[in-house]
């Protein structure tokens, strides 16, 4: 198994998210976890085309030829046909990249907070009760490593929670998620930050 380093090796027009993504902008994937430098930020929608490649991508071995294509694949891009910002996958040996993760910025007033609620058992990516990450418009900061697989549950819901909602919709209500692993069950909450 491998951990991956993801950043941005170049950008084909103007990243329009709300922290625009610049060259060399990075973050590690280690053991199903994501760590950012300085706790973020990464684009919500660069990160949701990212996120399906990274289970094979810390599996199989780069260039091998007996692989199928994801092995010979080392780039994607973020969805925006206008930013096109150009995203680099590269496999490091495990443990080799060291990083500050320490997050650098604090949640405000309206942006999401995405919290670990509950675990019924045990989770095997390391999450713990209380570990969170926030979403400030289109651009998401951790505080600690996050597991990748339970904020993926959580990232189709962020784009329309964020926004205001109205009192009978029923994102308004319904704001948890469950991860997908059932041997950990861990639910997490998206509230809106109120102070």
């Amino acid at each position: 198994m491998y951990e991956l380093w993801i950043s941005v090796e170049r950008i084909e027009g103007t990243c329009t998210s709300d922290h625009p993504m610049g060259v060399g902008t990075g973050f590690l994937i280690r053991n199903g976890r994501m760590h950012f430098q300085k706790g973020g930020p990464i684009c919500l929608f660069s990160l949701q085309s990212i996120l399906p490649m990274l289970t094979a991508k810390e599996r199989i071995e780069d260039e091998d030829p007996d692989s199928d294509w994801m092995a010979r694949v080392h780039h994607i891009q973020c969805p925006d046909p206008k930013g096109r910002v150009i995203w680099r996958m590269e496999q490091r040996p495990m443990g080799s990249t060291r990083m500050d993760t320490q997050l650098a910025v604090e949640p405000q007033v309206g942006d999401l907070k995405i919290h670990v609620e509950t675990i019924e058992d045990h989770c095997n990516e390391g999450m713990q009760v209380g570990h969170w990450a926030f979403l400030r418009g289109s651009s998401l900061f951790l505080a600690q490593p996050f597991c990748y697989y339970a904020m993926q549950a959580a990232l189709p819901l962020l784009p329309t929670m964020i926004r205001p909602l109205a009192d009978d919709d029923w994102m308004a209500t319904e704001n948890a998620v469950i991860c997908p692993d059932p041997q950990g069950n861990a639910i997490l909450r998206i509230e809106k930050v109120k102070c």
